[in-house]
């Protein structure tokens, strides 16, 4: 009999179940995030307030067979705040598929967000291959389900050569090739030492340049101290780095490793957080050719970033990042089907 659950395993447990139902779901087929333990226990295991209240999985007796994980996070929409998830990682084990282990994690999650006045679980389907089974999972909820728009990535190679072999189909193979040719393969700053890693006493500044952000859309996360010093820093996990102007945190760019699986497993810069604050466009350009040559000297081949309205063009433009196309569905489940989402246009959020 299958039962819904709370997660109270460990990262191994979580990472070896995703990689073996995702991998044998889409290798070869998509480009495909090769989540890892030490991944899960920073984004959905490590100790902090609620962490595991909306991690929903299914079992078998003792058999993992399903998983529907979301955090919560603080959201504002125009002048309203609320709590709602960020979330992601639908899995589902192939031999109990059709079988309804979806919809009970739904339904599960559905109750835990309303017991916690939470208003909708926001996460991303793939829309670049017709075998991406998320968003035909979620237009079963037509009630539920609202498609707020289409997002892709700003994306930097920083290894063209190794990035050209890794693409799946010939045609990215040739493009990346190409634009090879006309990269910088070494973007670096003329001031190395002007720029410097994040240090806790940073929190209160890159705190304040988060909040601007909101400045700029209609939705996204207000980031409590507690979830953002998280996200900078933990362990060998995150990598932030900080452009200080007299004393202050003047802007930052937060980033963590992640490999991805085209052909073979490269490893990738997945860029969550970017705040230029009042920094010039010389000096936010100088800002991330300094995170580019952090991130090349650890063996990055490629940094993504996805292309929000709380970044802006140009520092990101002339620095080199190409816009690619908008391939991921900007999915909402809202657990209170009555919830507007009315005018949520423009983003700031990160990517699950």
């Amino acid at each position: 009999m299958i039962e819904t659950r709370t997660y109270e395993g460990g990262p191994d447990e979580l990472a070896a179940f995703a990689s073996r139902v995702w991998h044998g779901t889409y290798a070869g087929k998509m480009m495909l995030p090769l989540w890892d333990a030490r991944y899960f226990d920073w984004q959905l295991l490590s100790d902090r307030p609620g962490g595991r209240d909306f991690l929903v999985t299914a079992y078998d007796g003792t058999k993992l067979v399903g998983s529907l994980l979301g955090e919560k996070f603080r959201f504002r929409l125009h002048d309203r705040e609320f709590d709602a998830t960020m979330g992601s990682w639908l899995t589902v084990d192939p031999e109990y598929r059709r079988q309804g282990v979806g919809k009970l994690l739904f339904e599960e999650q559905q109750r835990r967000h309303q017991a916690h006045d939470a208003k909708f679980n926001l996460g991303y389907g793939y829309t670049g291959s017709r075998l991406s089974m998320g968003p035909k999972f979620w237009a079963t909820f037509p009630a539920n389900t609202v498609v707020l728009g289409h997002v892709g990535f700003w994306a930097r190679m920083l290894d063209p050569a190794t990035v050209s072999q890794w693409d799946l189909s010939r045609r990215d193979r040739i493009g990346s090739r190409i634009l090879g040719l006309f990269q910088n393969h070494h973007p670096q700053p003329r001031d190395p030492a002007a720029y410097r890693p994040y240090r806790p006493d940073d929190l209160p500044g890159c705190l304040e340049l988060s909040h601007r952000l909101l400045d700029r859309v209609d939705l996204g996360y207000v980031w409590s101290g507690e979830r953002l010093a998280h996200q900078l820093s933990w362990g060998d996990m995150p990598r932030t780095l900080v452009a200080e102007r007299g004393g202050r945190v003047a802007g930052f760019v937060n980033w963590y490793r992640l490999n991805f699986l085209g052909r073979f497993p490269i490893p990738a810069a997945m860029v969550d957080l970017m705040a230029f604050g009042s920094l010039s466009l010389y000096e936010s350009k100088e800002l991330l050719r300094a995170a580019l040559d952090r991130m090349k000297a650890e063996g990055v081949k490629l940094a993504l970033a996805l292309r929000i309205a709380s970044y802006p063009f140009w520092p990101l433009a002339q620095t080199g990042w190409i816009a690619i196309p908008r391939e991921f569905s900007l999915i909402c489940v809202r657990m209170d089907p009555t919830f507007s989402l009315d005018g949520a246009r423009r983003m700031h959020l990160h990517w699950r």
